[in-house]
């Protein structure tokens, strides 16, 4: 039968345990390094070109210097972009697996 020294050195032991996993439960996570996507040329407010070829969007962005008349990008989420014509009439909603390519105009070779 344990003695009271035994159940004494346990229950510091417990409290020690419990002490240290709440301590590694309150972290702060590390910093996550989150890989860049191909929608990264994408912004809020900018103006692309978009260009429907067999069910797959080619969407063209350009300088801000230079802004066609074509669509804006709306809103960019997890797995679509929403793109709206200049004349402000309809919204084109595209799912991230339709996008067959963003082609990004330079001028100058910069």
């Amino acid at each position: 039968m344990p003695n009271q020294r035994t159940i004494f050195c346990l229950t510091i032991l417990l409290a020690s345990v419990i002490v240290a996993m709440r301590a590694i439960g309150t972290a702060s996570p590390p910093a996550e390094h989150t890989a860049p996507t191909f929608l990264e040329h994408l912004k809020p407010g900018q103006a692309v070109s978009l260009t429907e070829r067999d069910g797959r969007y080619e969407i063209g962005v350009f300088p801000p210097a230079y802004q066609p008349l074509a669509h804006k990008v709306i809103e960019i989420g997890p797995d679509y972009v929403i793109f709206r014509d200049l004349v402000q009439i309809t919204d084109t909603i595209v799912p991230i697996y339709s996008i067959k390519s963003i082609k990004v105009l330079r001028f100058g070779g910069k």
